[in-house]
């Protein structure tokens, strides 16, 4: 996607060329210092002595140094062009490692963190349990910066009023200090504050204006670049600042996505479906900060894990955002399923229950990807009176859920009270929490058990009986990655079979190195009636994702029907406004 003017391709391309000059430049200042003294090496080298030899590759580093600078300084020029009130300033050439973190932290809004006391209790709570890192809002609810912020169109549209986080360099110092990983939340397309500075940034009305949504709030429009831009400029800035991950929430549409589409117009959609504009905008901002050192995170609605496609139209589809991001955060409050989800009358009663049953969903949804962000779940950590028949969230049903994480070997987790409100007594000591985690993957190893539960042949097994049943959904999580078609048209593929799996005899298993080897029979019958059988066919079963996933043999697939060509040019078109 190409958003820049003319004016600035022109300028980036006498930028580019004197950035080339100058590297031809200084390589031949680099090539003349070595015609003096590289090139009769041989001949001085007996001659010098140790400090001269050193001195020589001081110049030459400092030679190298001054052509890294001089080429940044023309990349931010270039950037300063291109960007305009949106430039942030490119991050030091040097750059401590940024290793990835597994998380287990609380939300904490600025005014907690601006309110000393509450933040200093907030801060020994994290220090001293299994607790280790924070989730700090950058950009909150409101749309406001919690902190002075450099940026110039921050500045312009007054973002940064009143912040309550008057040193954030200090709040992050802190942190650094208890060794504490600070994670920067920011809001990103519910923005009530900007719509009102830049109007032509807004989902618009049909009727013309400003649409806002059943609370009277405007929303940003998602197919706007400028805001795209905007947000990742503060995400850069909290880059510089020292925050070690960035954590986009509010990555879709607004809900209630019918009556949104009777009422609104989103300029700029130009056909894009919303769920693959919301795909472009984190792979945008993936590139865009690859400089700055921060690791990538999203916030989605936890139902997304379960539906598939867009089918809240919210923007959101797992498959689309997971490849996107290093960490995907459903939230999953049991308070945010209606009645009778997961076959609970009140799921927010059965914290337990809800939370196996939506993170076994996002870990079946993760597995037939390459490469998914890691799930990090958002777990509830307040009460939901609203809910009819609810439960008091405390201690132990806080403790109920991270546990039951755990046991499907997920061991991060965020929680969320937007109180900042947090029960020391939910938190055991981190030797404790990691002596659980120890505890799970040894009773899983012991019983060859995946993080579902599952043994090698339980998963053949299952998968069998789902080609069986044409259950595309359950044979797509439990088939292998090497068969490499998406979601959609592994849906198409198995509708186009035109025999039917009618039986199998599992006769042999052997396990090498951790793959399991299976010899089967099988038979199929054809729509017409007539059958026909597959001796001794091999089936691998292996971990993919960390669950046990199926390799039929070659002449298995090949007799159910042919491979579909994939169409990349067809898509397929999620509760509580929380966050």
């Amino acid at each position: 996607m190409n958003f820049m003017s003319k004016k600035v391709k022109v300028s980036l391309f006498a930028t580019l060329v004197m950035l080339l000059f100058t590297s031809l430049l200084l390589s031949g200042c680099s090539e003349n210092f070595a015609a003096v003294f590289g090139n009769t090496e041989k001949a001085n080298t007996q001659e010098k002595t140790p400090e001269e030899l050193e001195k020589e590759k001081e110049e030459q580093r400092k030679l190298e140094e001054e052509q890294k600078q001089r080429e940044r300084e023309l990349k931010e020029q270039a950037l300063k062009e291109e960007l305009g009130p949106f430039f942030v300033p490119l991050p030091p050439l040097e750059q401590e490692d940024n290793p990835p973190v597994k998380a287990r932290g609380i939300y904490l809004t600025g005014n907690t963190v601006g309110l000393e006391n509450k933040f200093s209790q907030l801060l020994d709570l994290v220090e001293n349990t299994e607790l280790n890192a924070m989730v700090i809002d950058v950009k909150n609810d409101h749309g406001l910066v919690t902190y002075p912020s450099q940026i110039e169109i921050v500045q312009q549209v007054k973002a940064d009023k009143a912040p309550p986080i008057k040193d954030m360099k200090a709040v992050l110092a802190e942190l650094k200090k208890r060794d504490i990983y600070p994670i920067a939340r920011i809001v990103v397309f519910k923005d009530p504050h900007l719509p009102e500075q830049r109007p032509e940034w807004a989902i618009q009305k049909n009727s013309g204006g400003i649409w806002r949504d059943n609370k009277n709030v405007a929303w940003v429009n998602p197919y706007e670049k400028k805001v795209w831009d905007y947000n990742i400029a503060i995400a850069k800035e909290a880059a510089l600042l020292g925050f070690r991950e960035i954590q986009f929430d509010y990555v879709r549409f607004p809900e209630n996505a019918k009556r949104v589409d009777r009422e609104a117009t989103y300029p700029g959609a130009n056909g894009v479906p919303k769920d693959e504009n919301i795909a472009n905008f984190l792979a945008y901002a993936r590139e865009q900060l690859k400089d700055y050192n921060v690791h990538l995170a999203a916030d989605v609605f936890g139902v997304i894990a379960t539906s598939w496609g867009d089918s809240d139209g919210i923007g959101q589809t797992w498959e689309k955002i997971a490849p996107e991001v290093e960490y995907n955060c459903p939230m999953i409050y049991p308070s945010h399923y209606g009645p009778g989800y997961f076959g609970f009358s009140v799921p927010d009663a059965n914290p337990v229950g809800t939370i196996k049953m939506a993170l076994t969903d996002a870990i079946e949804r993760n597995a037939p990807l390459e490469n998914p962000g890691i799930i990090r779940p958002w777990l509830q950590g307040f009460s939901a009176p609203w809910v009819k028949g609810h439960i008091t969230y405390g201690a132990r049903e806080i403790r109920q859920q991270i546990d039951t994480a755990l046991e499907l070997g997920i061991d991060e987790y965020l929680i969320w009270n937007a109180s900042n409100r947090y029960n020391p007594e939910a938190f055991g000591t981190e030797e404790e929490y990691l002596q659980k985690i120890e505890n799970f993957k040894k009773a899983r190893e012991e019983k060859n058990h995946d993080v579902l539960g599952r043994t090698p042949d339980e998963a053949l097994k299952e998968f069998l009986n789902a080609v069986a049943k044409k259950n595309w959904r359950q044979a797509l999580v439990l088939h292998s990655t090497d068969f490499a078609l998406d979601y959609v048209e592994y849906e198409k593929w198995v509708k186009s079979w035109t025999v039917k799996l009618f039986s199998y005899n599992i006769k042999e298993n052997n396990q090498v190195e951790g793959k399991n080897t299976f010899k089967l029979d099988v038979t199929f019958k054809r729509d017409e009636g007539e059958e026909f059988s597959l001796n001794d066919q091999v089936f691998e079963v292996y971990k993919e994702n960390n669950i046990w996933r199926v390799k039929p043999s070659a002449e298995f697939f090949e007799s159910l029907t042919s491979l579909p060509e994939v169409d990349e040019t067809e898509t397929v078109e999620t509760e509580e406004n929380i966050h």
